[in-house]
């Protein structure tokens, strides 16, 4: 078992306070805008297909309900008729 130290913090005059601008190869990176506009892509693309996807249960459950009111009133009729 080990136990992992954390090293001591660094004075503050230490420390950088100026903005420095890196040049060269970074790696991975990607600027702000590209990665906002891709979220709310994303954002936008997930609310449509949540919205597509309560359209079709909606107009499903729609379907039966006039399903169950026409077999209501079919019932409805035979009664009237053997009331006859």
């Amino acid at each position: 078992m080990t136990l992992q130290t954390t090293p001591p913090a660094q004075p503050a005059d230490d420390r950088a306070t100026d903005f420095a601008a890196v040049n060269g190869d970074v790696g991975d990176h990607y600027d702000g805008y590209s990665l906002m506009v891709t979220a709310y892509g994303l954002i936008w693309a997930i609310m449509m297909a949540w919205f597509f996807l309560l359209w079709r249960k909606q107009a499903g459950l729609h379907a039966r309900l006039d399903g169950l009111e026409s077999a209501l009133d079919r019932a409805e009729k035979k009664l009237g008729e053997k009331k006859s």
